[in-house]
């Protein structure tokens, strides 16, 4: 069973844990290959911090809040945070910095987190079973 993962900018937790029922804002990047551990390097990559740091940072893939199917007992989908190190990474990432050209993260996460930044926002990640 694969995820899937959409990115996505809110006003704060509360308003991300409202697209549970609503569905994602645009604009949204999908992605089935991006899991959310996999943003630890990719901020690591764009800031040179260490993912020590990265991964000790209370809005690195925290949970905000998930539907859990009552029959089963699972989990079906749930958002968590991206931290404001990486939007702002990725918002001021261009095709100079380094793994830009191979890392295709990086090109679609960063329309969303200019909007982000732009709107004053942060961004999110929906993960769907």
């Amino acid at each position: 069973m694969s995820l899937l993962y959409e990115f996505f900018v809110a006003e704060d937790d509360r308003a991300a844990a409202g697209v549970l029922t609503t569905g994602c804002p645009r604009p949204v990047f999908r992605d089935e290959g991006i899991p959310p551990a996999a943003l630890a390097a990719i901020e690591s990559l764009l800031t040179g911090r260490t993912e020590a740091e990265i991964t000790a940072d209370p809005r690195h893939c925290a949970g905000v809040a998930e539907l859990v199917d009552e029959d089963a007992g699972v989990a079906e989908c749930g958002v968590l945070t991206v931290t404001d190190t990486l939007t702002r990474a990725l918002a001021a990432a261009s095709a100079s910095d380094p793994g830009w050209h191979t890392e295709a993260a990086v090109r679609g996460l960063a329309p969303v987190a200019r909007h982000a930044v732009a709107t004053g926002h942060r961004m999110y990640c929906l993960w769907t079973v």
